[in-house]
C-alpha cells in the first residue's frame, strides 16, 4: 500500500507544484512558503543538534510553542526547527520565536519522497514531533528509516478520520507503528490510535493545558474597556462561513435586552470583507479594528488584526468559539475558560471532545445549537451577576496550568541528544 502511495505522490507531483503556486493567488501560501513545501530551505540550518517540531496550524502551534520553551529550558543550547501549513500561523508565530534563542521556523515540507529526502538531509534533526493528528505516510517512513526518534505529542484523532482509516487498517496500522511514541490528549483518542497501535501508545493530559494564558494588548484593552463603559461585551471568536450570520441573530436579540457590544473575530482575516458584507447586510453599524477607531452608534467591532484574540477574551463577560456551529470540529474552548470565562460553543466539538465534556460538566462551557440558544443562554447569565462570578472563580481553579513532566517521562530527550551523531 505505502509503494501505491509513494508512487502517486511522484506522479501528482506536477499538479502539486501548480496547486501550491496557485495558493499564493489566494493568499494561502507565498513563494517562500512553497520552496519549503518542495523541501527547499530558506534559511542556513544552525550548527548543533537539532530537533525538528510540526505543527499544522494556529491552535497546534500554540501548543507546540508550549512544548518548545519546555524543552528550551532544559536543553537551552539545543535548536529547533519549527514547521507550520498556514500563512496565518507563520505570521503569529513569528514574533513570538525571535524572542526564543535558537528556534527557526520553516513552512511544512509536503508528502513528497523527493522533497521529503531533501529536507531530512539538510535538516537533519536528532528527533522529531509532530502534533495532534498531522500523519504523512512518506515523511514518517523517511524518518523510520533514518531510525530518527519520532513521538506524535498530543494526539487526537476525530470519529470521522478513525472511520476513513478503519477503511484502510493495515495501511495506518504500519504507519502508526514507526512512531517511537504516540501520546494521545484524551482516553477516547488513546482508545481510537491503539486500535491501531496498541505497542507505542500512551495516554497524558492535553498538552494545551500547559498553555500559558493568551497574551494581552495593555493599550487596546484599557481603550477599548473605556469606550464601552456600562456595556456588556459578547465575544464570538474564530468564526467562521454562516456562523457570523447566526451570530448577528443572536445579537439583535440581545440588543433588545442588554446596552450590548459584540466582537466578531473571524477565524481567516482572509474573510473579513465577507464578513463586513454580511454585516452591511443586516444594516448593522459595525467599526473595523485596523481602523483603530470604535465609532459611537457602532453596536460590532470586527477584529482583522493577528494576535489580538487574548485582549478580546479578557474584556469579554461571554465569549463563543466557532468552528462548531458549522461542521468544522470547533476550537479551543479552553482558551477563554482559562481566562475565568464562560463560554459558548456550537454542537461540532470532535476536534476536542474531552475538554467540552469537562468544561460542560463543571458549568464553565455551554453547547448551544442556534441563535435562539445563543440569546437564551447569554440571557440567563447576563442577568445573573452571582452566576457569571461564580463562573468565573471555578474557570480560573480548573484551569490553573498543569505539569509537562508526562511528556518528559515518555519522551527521553536527553537519551535520545546524547545517542544522536
Amino acid at each position: 500500500m505505502l509503494s501505491v502511495y509513494k508512487i502517486l505522490a511522484f506522479i501528482l507531483s506536477p499538479f502539486w507544484k501548480v496547486y501550491f503556486y496557485l495558493r499564493c493567488l489566494w493568499g494561502k501560501d507565498r513563494i517562500e512558503s512553497v520552496r519549503n513545501h518542495f523541501g527547499v530551505a530558506t534559511i542556513k540550518r544552525p550548527a548543533g543538534k537539532l530537533i525538528w517540531i510540526h505543527a499544522a496550524s494556529i491552535g497546534e502551534s500554540t501548543a507546540a510553542l508550549t512544548y518548545v520553551n519546555h524543552v528550551k529550558k532544559q536543553f537551552p543550547e539545543l535548536n529547533i526547527l519549527l514547521t507550520t501549513i498556514t500563512v496565518t500561523s507563520a505570521d503569529i508565530l513569528s514574533a513570538k520565536i525571535t524572542k526564543i534563542r535558537g528556534c527557526h521556523h520553516q513552512f511544512a515540507v509536503a508528502d513528497n519522497p523527493i522533497w521529503t529526502e531533501k529536507f531530512l538531509n539538510y535538516w537533519n534533526p536528532s528527533a522529531a514531533f509532530f502534533l495532534e493528528s498531522e500523519i504523512w505516510p512518506n515523511i514518517i517512513d523517511s524518518i523510520y528509516k533514518r531510525k530518527i526518534p519520532l513521538f506524535l505529542l498530543n494526539a487526537r484523532l476525530s470519529t470521522k478520520s478513525f472511520g476513513r482509516w478503519k477503511l484502510f487498517e493495515k495501511f495506518f496500522r504500519t504507519t502508526l507503528e514507526k512512531f517511537t511514541c504516540i501520546l494521545a490528549q484524551s482516553e477516547i483518542d488513546e482508545k481510537k490510535y491503539r486500535f491501531f497501535s496498541p505497542e507505542n501508545t500512551k495516554r497524558i493530559d492535553n498538552l494545551k493545558y500547559a498553555n500559558d494564558p493568551l497574551p494581552c494588548n495593555n493599550d487596546l484593552f484599557n481603550a477599548f474597556q473605556n469606550i464601552c463603559k456600562n456595556k456588556r461585551i459578547f465575544v464570538a471568536a474564530s468564526t467562521h462561513e454562516k456562523e457570523e450570520e447566526i451570530i448577528l441573530e443572536a445579537h439583535k436579540k440581545l440588543k433588545l435586552k442588554f446596552n450590548l457590544i459584540t466582537v466578531i473575530i473571524p477565524r481567516h482575516l482572509t474573510r473579513v470583507k465577507k464578513v463586513c458584507e454580511i454585516l452591511e447586510n443586516h444594516n448593522v453599524k459595525f467599526s473595523l479594528r485596523s481602523e483603530n477607531h470604535f465609532s459611537s452608534d457602532a453596536e460590532v467591532f470586527c477584529v482583522d488584526t493577528f494576535g489580538e484574540v487574548g485582549t478580546f477574551f479578557r474584556l469579554a463577560d461571554i465569549c463563543f468559539v466557532g468552528g462548531s456551529l458549522v461542521p468544522i470540529g470547533g476550537h479551543n474552548i479552553y482558551e477563554p475558560a482559562a481566562l475565568g470565562k464562560p463560554v459558548l460553543h456550537g454542537p461540532f466539538m470532535d476536534s476536542a471532545l474531552e475538554v467540552a465534556d469537562m468544561l460542560q460538566r463543571k458549568q464553565i462551557a455551554f453547547e448551544v445549537k442556534n441563535a435562539d440558544e445563543i440569546y437564551a443562554t447569554c440571557s440567563e447569565l447576563l442577568l445573573d451577576s452571582e452566576k457569571l462570578e461564580k463562573i468565573s472563580k471555578l474557570a480560573l481553579d480548573v484551569t490553573k496550568n498543569k505539569s509537562l513532566e508526562q511528556i518528559d517521562d515518555a519522551v527521553p530527550l536527553q537519551k535520545i541528544l546524547e545517542s544522536s551523531a
